[in-house]
């Protein structure tokens, strides 16, 4: 089967051109589903990141191996303001959002646009689950030595 240019290789647009915004559930950490229940099966609606906005953003290649792209706050509420269309937020409205919410919002827009998580490479994961304790805070503390 010869494959067509339609929503499965587009993303849609509408008359004008622009993306149309696409309803998907928000992508949670296993703590923030926990934490925050109420927010487990959410959806939102977002328009994804082209390919073009992710090179220039994060100087990703499109591959199957980009991983999640470092942002601080100002740049998460960027993303936010562009991209959620459902609810719509304002910069100011984002400098006061819960971080369970906006770290959600960001993970599910990038979700959305191609960028996979990978667990294994959390920093903080690996440090907490270093089975033989090298990289640990308390065995840096017993290695010090007292000058």
């Amino acid at each position: 089967m010869v494959l067509k240019k339609d929503s499965l290789v587009l993303y849609e647009r509408d008359e004008k051109g622009e993306l149309i915004p696409q309803e998907t559930k928000l992508v949670l950490e296993e703590a923030d589903k926990k934490d925050s229940p109420e927010l487990v099966d959410q959806t939102i609606k977002v328009i994804p990141l082209t390919r073009g906005e992710l090179k220039k953003m994060f100087g990703l290649k499109g591959k199957i191996d980009d991983t999640q792209p470092e942002t601080d706050k100002d740049d998460d509420g960027e993303l936010i303001v562009k991209c959620c269309k459902d609810p719509a937020f304002t910069i100011e409205e984002i400098e006061y959002a819960k971080p369970v919410v906006t770290r959600a919002i960001v993970k599910t827009i990038f979700n959305v646009s191609g960028i996979k998580f990978d667990k294994g490479t959390d920093k903080k994961d690996m440090i907490e689950n270093d089975e033989f304790g090298k990289n640990s805070l308390e065995s840096d503390e017993k290695t010090k030595k007292v000058v």
